[in-house]
Order: C-alpha cells, then sequence, then structure tokens
C-alpha cells in the first residue's frame, strides 16, 4: 500500500471483491490512503476494512530510516479512524521489540515502558483497543545485516521479553482499557493478528468467516486461515532488522 498501491489495486480487483469478507491492510505507512486518490476510493467501496498498523517507535532512527517517524503516523490516526468508520478496525503493531547499539556507544531500543506509554496516550482517546507486539525474529541474514551496518544487538531471552509484556507492557495497556495481544510467542500467544471471530463481529452484516487456524503460518501462530494477495516487491522504508525485503537481500 505505501509503495505499490496500483498493484494493490490490480490484485484485488482479479480476486473479486464479492470473495473477500474483509480485506485487511499491512502497513507502517498509511499515508497513501489520503494521498493517492484511486487507491483511497478504491478501497471505500469494500464492506470491511482492518488495518494493522505498525509503530515501533523507530521511525526515521537508522534501524528504520526511511519509515514514517512516530508523531508522522501518530497524527494520522483521527483520519484513519473516520476512513475505517470504527477505531475496532485499527490495531497498532509494536512490534518488533528490539534492542541494538550501534557506532560503539549510540542505543536504540522499543523496549522501553515511557516510549510505549507515549503511544498508548495517543490511542486511548481515540478509542483504539487493540495492541499487538512481539519479539524481533533475528535469522542469520538478519544478524550478517546488522552486523555489515555495525549493530550489535543486545540479547534479551524470551522469558525476559514476555515478562517485559507481562508485567510493565499489559498492565499498562490495561488502566487504559486497551487489549495487549502477542504475536507468535509461544507461552503467552493466543490470538492471531488476523483474527476471524474479530472480523465477523466487526462486519457490517456480521457476515461469517472462515474460523480455522492457518496452517501456513509458524506453529505458535494463531491467525485465521486468509489469502496473502502480496508479492516480494522491494520495501524502501529500509529496516535494517526485516526478514521478507528482497531489497535489503545483499546489503
Amino acid at each position: 500500500m505505501s509503495f505499490y498501491p496500483d498493484y494493490l489495486i490490480q490484485r484485488l480487483e482479479e480476486i473479486g471483491k464479492k470473495n473477500i469478507h474483509t480485506l485487511v491492510l499491512w502497513t507502517k505507512n498509511p499515508l497513501n490512503i489520503f494521498k493517492n486518490k484511486s487507491l483511497r476510493k478504491y478501497l471505500k467501496t469494500f464492506d470491511q476494512l482492518y488495518l494493522l498498523l505498525t509503530v515501533t517507535g523507530l521511525g526515521g532512527t537508522p534501524l528504520e530510516p526511511k519509515a514514517p517517524e512516530t508523531d508522522t503516523v501518530l497524527k494520522s490516526l483521527p483520519d484513519l479512524i473516520d476512513f475505517l468508520d470504527s477505531p475496532l478496525r485499527l490495531a497498532l503493531r509494536y512490534d518488533p521489540l528490539i534492542e541494538v547499539v550501534y557506532d560503539k556507544k549510540n542505543r536504540l531500543t522499543n523496549i522501553d515502558l515511557k516510549l510505549f506509554q507515549y503511544i498508548l496516550n495517543s490511542l486511548h482517546p481515540l478509542g483504539i483497543k487493540r495492541v499487538i507486539t512481539s519479539f524481533v525474529t533475528l535469522y542469520p541474514k538478519v544478524r550478517k545485516r546488522l552486523d555489515k551496518h555495525n549493530f550489535r544487538i543486545i540479547e534479551h531471552t524470551l522469558e525476559e521479553i514476555e515478562d517485559f509484556i507481562l508485567k510493565q507492557m499489559t498492565p499498562q495497556a490495561k488502566k487504559l482499557g486497551l487489549e495487549i495481544s502477542t504475536c507468535v510467542l509461544p507461552e503467552i500467544t493466543s490470538k492471531g493478528c488476523i483474527d476471524g471471530k474479530t472480523l465477523i463481529e466487526l462486519h457490517p452484516q456480521k457476515e461469517l468467516c472462515s474460523l480455522i487456524k492457518d496452517k501456513s503460518q509458524r506453529t505458535s501462530c494463531h491467525c485465521t486461515k486468509s489469502v496473502d494477495i502480496g508479492r516480494w516487491f522491494p520495501c524502501h522504508h529500509g529496516c535494517l532488522y526485516c526478514y521478507g525485503n528482497p531489497s535489503l537481500k545483499n546489503r
């Protein structure tokens, strides 16, 4: 959506609107919804949109050099909610949790309760109810890329990350009436990012959809079965921890 709106429209036309219960959009930069009139007009023809919006708190930093800065995305939330017709159709992904040191002395992390609280404070007044989080997956190619750019990963055990989520992030979210979900953390994940039950409840006609677990995903993923219409196009945000971007493969 950020870089290939024409392709998105083309793929959706191939599938046909009648075959789509909910169009689930994933993005770090939703601004094309407002900048690209053709995309905006086309998306409004669907019965239901659900937006998984990633805000790590690290946009514009050396880890995510071309991703939009946190405040830029947070300021767009009221317009996004208006576009989606409900704050419940927007879930914010504070994901992945990561901590690095670069240039030998500079530290970057979003395993930071103050940063998380700052983002929560922007969500609460708008009626957004769901935040999804997880820990960075350090595939060999990700480690190699980070090393190449002189980033040193600060290692955290899965137990430490789960402790941070359960004992620090979750209480802060609950105070504001927000739900914390986790993604592929085996011991504490119980709900998928794409959750069929939620999509049925939010659908204007309460139309039924699949509730079957998507077996094509990782074992600890709880997402409902869906059709991925994306392709491995280069993403230009340049996030150094990305495991899927072909444009970063040999960088």
